[in-house]
């Protein structure tokens, strides 16, 4: 098999996982909405890590065997970093159901800034995703400036809880498990930052606006 073709292997074995991983995270996002026991039993995080280790395999195996250089090697070693990221995205699925578990015969009471926080990260996750499956730089971009929103709604995320709590129109219980939720929403952004980050320095050769090669 020519490089080019392996790379292309290799550029399907990381969508498949991404696909995994996207879809592990909107099976939790809706757990925590609304409970759904089928929806729980759906998300195996055991086979995100299989994946991460198959894809770490072959790009070593790629970087010892053949030795690829220039936009090749970016290519390859971005894989290897992104899949990381990817990888810790799947933790995160399982980190929301195990809180969405304890909520499970908690009334849920709606939070605005959570609900907004909640969408612009997962838009966040499926473009990061997108920019690498097109090859899109622009994208990736926009994903990283997005950051900043959800950073300024994880604030106020936190202010609304506690407001509610004070006021007691909501539970304890829920605001202590939601507070945790947010948190690994803004988590999940940042990780969506990091997938951006690598697919920028995949095309360009530029990591956080230092020129690695």
């Amino acid at each position: 098999m020519k490089l080019e073709q392996e790379i292309e292997h290799l550029c399907q074995m990381l969508i498949k996982m991404a696909d995994l991983v996207e879809n592990n995270l909107k099976d939790a996002v809706s757990i925590y909405y609304k409970f759904d026991e089928n929806k729980l039993s759906q998300i195996n995080d055991d086979i995100v890590d299989l994946h991460e280790r198959l894809i770490e395999e072959t790009c070593l195996d790629i970087m010892l065997r053949e030795r690829p250089y220039a936009k090749d090697l970016r290519m390859v070693s971005g894989i290897l970093k992104l899949v990381g990221d990817l990888e810790r995205l799947g933790d995160h699925a399982e980190d929301l159901v195990e809180f969405a578990t304890k909520l499970e015969k908690c009334d849920h009471h709606k939070i605005l800034s959570l609900d907004k926080a909640v969408e612009l990260a997962m838009d966040m996750v499926h473009n990061s995703i997108l920019s690498f499956v097109n090859k899109d730089e622009e994208l990736a971009k926009k994903v990283i400036k997005s950051d900043d929103i959800v950073d300024k709604l994880y604030v106020e995320c936190i202010d609304d809880i506690i407001k509610e709590d004070e006021k007691h129109t909501c539970s304890s219980k829920f605001a202590i498990y939601t507070t945790l939720v947010v948190k690994y929403i803004e988590r999940i952004a940042d990780h969506a930052v990091n997938v951006g980050e690598w697919v920028i320095y995949m095309l360009s050769g530029f990591h956080k606006d230092k020129q690695i090669f």
